[in-house]
């Protein structure tokens, strides 16, 4: 029997070696395993970085291009509404009398200015008060039924200093 027992002590060490083996064989390669899940994890923790960076350029440059296209249409709606204001001019000075020509270039006048009004507020509250103060007296004198042509020229003078100072305002900025 005491064979039988020296065999079953060191089959069972044996078995325990084994074991033992084998648990270390997964413990490491559950460490590696995990070591690599976690590079990876770095690795796309560093890609989500760049294309967040990448995304927040795209939108900065996409920021900087639409302000460029609203300073653009808004230097073009500056120069719509000055040309407005001198063609205006222009009739009061050349036919005083023709209501019916003041009338129309008084419309335009209110017309070109629409499209530009919120962009100019939005870029100057201040000036945008300012241009209003003889702007729209000037429209609305300029659509009367019998205008007073010295206020109409006066306020075109007027508004068209204004404006002028506006958009160099804006263009130095």
């Amino acid at each position: 029997m005491l064979k039988w027992d020296k065999l079953i002590n060191s089959g069972g060490v044996k078995m325990k070696k084994s074991n033992l083996l084998l648990l270390s064989v997964f413990v490491i390669a559950a460490v590696m395993v995990s070591a690599c899940g976690s590079g990876n994890d770095g690795e796309s923790s560093n890609e989500e970085t760049k294309q967040n960076e990448e995304t927040k350029q795209e939108s900065e440059k996409a920021s900087k291009n639409k302000e460029k296209d609203n300073s653009s249409s808004l230097d073009k709606g500056i120069e719509e509404v000055l040309t407005s204001l001198q063609e205006l001019k222009d009739t009061a000075e050349s036919s005083p009398d023709d209501t019916e020509k003041l009338n129309s270039k008084g419309k335009t006048l209110s017309e070109n200015w629409e499209p530009i009004e919120k962009n100019v507020e939005e870029r100057n509250p201040g000036a945008y008060e300012n241009i209003e103060k003889s702007l729209y007296p000037l429209i609305s004198e300029a659509q009367k039924e019998k205008p007073d042509n010295n206020k109409v020229k006066q306020l075109i003078d007027e508004t068209t200093e204004k404006l002028n100072q506006f958009k160099d305002k804006i263009s130095s900025s």
